[in-house]
């Protein structure tokens, strides 16, 4: 097993060179010992740290447990850090995790969901990051993440956490059922084709959809063209608002990618004709009739055969998922307003690893994060496990499970480097559609992007919880019925007229006032509101809009 890891320890360090920035260390390290304000650490006496993260998928116990002992076997020489796992389910991780900070437990990283930054600052919860950027593991992070979204994730002056490294940029259209497109020359008149995902440039209007609506419609009465949930929002795939967190107040990007002036969504009039195309296609039968309550899935009704497609974000490698999850030959479709999507804090900035206060030594917890954006060692015994074990390396350099196990079966496969983390220095994971360099594809995918000039900017909400919690119980009451289109072209005015009376009776004026003062203070503060990266700007300026959305 020593040799095993020796290995793979080895093999990964030097890949490292070109993947990622190894941390450097200090010369009290260099002498086996590592000095901080809080404390020594040696490789006899390693500082024991509490790494809490979500377990989307269920794990072996013994299975981590030896992973757990083979990262220490590679942690505690290394950085004198002894690494205890605590997984959480998803549905209790934020209850567990408030109860651990105030209660003093044990605890020192910590995932941080975007809405529950501000309360867990406010709770004194989080250690403030700012003061180690400037350390050689702060510029590993930096060099991971590129300076922008390494400080994304900041509150009121304080840095909170640190994204994932992943896709970010919202980019979307539909997911629509091969056979039928083979069937109606959809195919071969849109140049689609299976796990053609990869964003080119190539979006298409709406209006395309509305035609292809009507084919399917035309030729398979019986059959949904698209299907849409009343608990599942396609706000996102039809329009894009930097929601700056929690949707009550935002900025309109679609009317005007550079205004820093905070509207309410529900009245603008992207918003308006969004719900009213989804109004005029449920009124020609091309939305599922009973879109508002129903609860199936997307998943089930494409196995049943009962609808032609749906909406979603893509990317690339999206198509394999979907054929797996729908039972089905999928094709990707792209459609949208613009060329480029909108990227904002929260699209980035989703989950983040911080470090709980309750850490008995952060200078060791943010050494431990650093490893974690910059140490393919780290990254890999985290989410994939030990090679040999619980996975093997392919030949063209990708990993899969080893021989026995799959999807079904697996010990030990956390898939959750989205989350957490730096996945972009972990080995691809091959489920036979994917090569080494899909996390360039998925670098690249956010190429695609401008920046919100709000990119950078959370508001502090803890002060608005309550107006914040009836203003949502306003949305949830209407939003069903509106972003279904089952109000129907005739309700859409007095259904919003509706929603904006209740939220306005909520107190969204207030919550708007008091997020524009945040942002004024913030764009101020920052010397200027948000850029976008000269090689974004350069990639969107290079594509003929015209010639390739048909859009005039």
């Amino acid at each position: 097993m020593k040799k095993r890891l020796l290995a793979l320890t080895l093999t990964l360090m030097m890949a490292s060179a070109t993947v990622g920035s190894a941390v450097t260390v200090s010369a009290e390290e260099e002498e086996n010992v590592t000095v901080t304000e809080y404390g020594e650490y040696t490789e006899e006496e390693p500082y024991h740290l509490v790494f809490s993260y979500i377990d989307f998928y269920p794990q072996d116990a013994a299975a981590r447990e030896a992973v757990q002992e083979a990262l220490n076997e590679y942690m505690i020489p290394k950085y004198h850090i002894e690494v205890e796992f605590l997984p959480l389910e998803y549905a209790e991780y934020q209850t567990q995790i408030q109860l651990m900070i105030s209660g003093g437990d044990e605890l020192d990283i910590i995932p941080v969901y975007y809405t529950n930054a501000s309360s867990w600052i406010a709770m004194n919860g989080i250690v403030d990051m700012n003061p180690y950027m400037e350390t050689p593991e702060g510029q590993a992070i930096i060099d991971a993440l590129g300076e922008a979204n390494a400080y994304v994730g900041q509150m009121g002056g304080v840095l909170f956490g640190f994204p994932a490294a992943k896709e970010s940029v919202e980019l979307g259209g539909l997911c629509m059922r091969a056979d039928i497109c083979d069937e109606l020359g959809l195919t071969e008149k849109y140049n689609l084709g299976a796990n053609k995902d990869e964003y080119t440039g190539e979006v298409y209007d709406w209006s395309v959809a509305t035609e292809i609506f009507k084919e399917v419609k035309e030729k398979y009465p019986d059959m949904t063209p698209l299907y849409l949930q009343g608990n599942s929002s396609p706000a996102r795939r039809f329009c894009f608002f930097d929601e700056l967190a929690d949707q009550f107040g935002v900025l309109d990007w679609e009317a005007d990618h550079d205004s820093t002036t905070i509207v309410n969504e529900f009245e603008t009039d992207t918003y308006k004709e969004f719900v009213t195309l989804l109004a005029e296609w449920y009124d020609a039968g091309y939305i599922y009739k009973d879109a508002a309550t129903d609860t199936q899935g997307t998943a089930a009704m494409m196995k049943a055969g009962n609808t032609f497609s749906y909406p979603s974000a893509i990317k690339p490698g999206f198509l394999v998922e979907a054929n797996a999850a729908n039972g089905t030959d999928c094709y990707a479709m792209y459609f949208g307003k613009n060329i480029e999507g909108g990227y904002s804090t929260t699209n980035v900035s989703f989950f983040d690893t911080g470090i709980a206060t309750n850490s008995m030594d952060p200078d060791m917890a943010f050494k431990f994060i650093s490893a974690l954006y910059s140490d393919p060692v780290v990254m890999n015994f985290w989410q994939n496990g030990i090679e040999g074990v619980n996975y093997q390396v392919l030949d063209d350099g990708t990993a899969y499970f080893v021989e026995g196990e799959g999807a079904a079966n697996f010990k030990y496969h956390l898939n959750s480097g989205w989350c957490m983390g730096n996945q972009f220095i972990s080995y691809v994971w091959n489920d036979g559609s994917k090569t080494a360099d899909y996390w360039d594809q998925l670098a690249h995918h956010n190429d695609w992007a401008q920046y919100s000039p709000a990119f950078g900017f959370m508001w502090d909400s803890s002060a608005f919880s309550t107006q914040i919690a009836a203003c949502s119980n306003a949305l949830n009451q209407y939003r069903p019925a509106l972003e279904t289109g089952s109000v129907g072209v005739e309700g859409v005015e007095a259904t919003l007229q509706a929603l904006n009376d209740a939220l306005y009776a909520s107190g969204l004026e207030d919550i708007m006032a008091e997020k524009q003062a945040q942002l004024d203070a913030w764009i101020e503060a920052n010397g200027g509101s948000t850029e976008t990266p000269a090689k974004n700007q350069e990639l969107i300026a290079s594509i003929d809009h015209g010639v390739l959305t048909g859009n005039e």
